[in-house]
């Protein structure tokens, strides 16, 4: 018995040895097999990518700027009392949008009373006059009959006449009886009547009426705005390392938001002031025609720098490192190029040779040396 159990020992330690052997001999002989028959490796197929081309013509290029603004009346006065009365109804009357010709009467303000004051002040310088006539006939024959002439014109209905021409002495004696300071009261009153009386300064329009027939109208008051028509001016802000480039007389295209209609202006003024807020100008461009409306919003494109020998491309087609893909022998090569301008959309570039085929749109993943089929590019659909 006790023979029997270390036989068993021995066996099974036998058994266990063979197996392992057994493993370990498949083991290896799998490996050789699998490294004597590799499978066949697939080639990567590396197909030419279609792209967008375009052959470089260069060129002279305009840079715009783009700006916009309201149309405001070149010619724009507000119309203001300096007297006061009750508003007059006259023919046409004062309304919105009524036409007026040059001296045509806008606002009459009712000045009987003021009337009747300066024709009491010509009275009294009449009567001055006339007083010192029996002196001047003793005293200043030759100046008697200058004088009598003058009071044979005088009219207080109307308004008062320039005094005579006078000699020295004459006027010493004239001046001495108190008439020359009448007289320039009196012209100072006859002024101030004028002001019941309010012309168009110019053939135009009432843009604003704030005023009717029968208000009463004091001193200082505004009655509304007058604009000459067909006129207009567009204030526009544009930066002030621009404005350099601007020139009073510039010609300017300009738009119609709402109607995208055309029209051209020219820069009238240029503020020499800088908003210290935005750091821009303001530019004043003048346009002509009888379309235009005052309030009317309008674009306007300014050209600012001029560039020569250069061609306008995408920005997307620039790297970091201002350079952009070409096409040589169907394959992509990196080219180097001087930027001249940037806009919103594009690159004036220059560098580029005539005939040159370049990347008309950017590429993802491209390379240099990539293999490509060229593609004129067209816009027409």
């Amino acid at each position: 018995m006790s023979n029997t159990t270390p036989q068993k020992k021995v066996r099974k330690w036998i058994l266990f040895s063979l197996g392992f052997v057994v493993i370990a001999l498949s083991f290896q002989l799998s490996k050789k097999i699998a490294s004597s028959n590799p499978p066949p490796r697939r080639q990567a197929e590396q197909a030419a990518k279609n792209v967008y081309t375009l052959a470089i013509k260069n060129g002279s290029y305009r840079v715009q700027i783009p700006s916009n603004g309201l149309l405001e009346a070149y010619k724009r006065i507000k119309i203001t009392s300096r007297v006061q009365g009750l508003m007059e109804t006259i023919r046409p009357l004062f309304k919105s949008g009524q036409a007026y010709s040059k001296n045509q009467v806008l606002v009459q303000i009712a000045s009987s009373e003021f009337t009747s004051n300066v024709i009491a002040q010509r009275a009294s310088l009449y009567n001055l006059i006339t007083s010192v006539m029996p002196d001047l006939q003793l005293d200043f024959p030759q100046a008697y009959e200058i004088w009598k002439t003058y009071l044979t014109e005088f009219d207080v209905e109307k308004a008062t006449p320039s005094l005579p021409e006078m000699t020295e002495e004459v006027r010493l004696f004239i001046s001495g009886r108190g008439i020359i300071s009448s007289f320039y009261a009196l012209q100072n009153l006859e002024k101030s009547l004028t002001f019941y009386t309010i012309r168009a300064p110019f053939d135009g329009v009432l843009v604003a009426a704030n005023v009717t027939e029968g208000s009463l109208i004091r001193p200082g008051q505004e009655l509304g705005d007058f604009i000459a028509p067909d006129h207009y001016e567009l204030k526009v802000a544009l930066p002030k390392s621009y404005v350099d480039k601007i020139e009073a007389g510039a010609v300017v295209d300009l738009k119609s938001i709402d109607t995208q209609k055309e029209y051209q202006g020219t820069v009238s003024r240029i503020n020499a002031k800088v908003n210290s807020e935005t750091q821009t100008v303001e530019v004043f461009i003048r346009v002509n025609s009888k379309e235009l409306k005052e309030g009317v919003y309008m674009e306007a494109m300014i050209g600012a720098l001029d560039f020569t020998d250069v061609v306008a491309l995408d920005r997307g087609l620039l790297n970091g490192n201002q350079e952009l893909f070409i096409v040589e022998d169907g394959k992509l090569i990196l080219k180097k190029v001087e930027v001249a301008h940037f806009t919103d959309s594009n690159a004036v570039v220059r560098g580029l040779e005539d005939g040159t085929v370049v990347v008309a749109q950017p590429i993802i993943g491209a390379y240099q040396g990539m293999e490509v089929i060229a593609t004129p590019y067209t816009t027409e659909k």
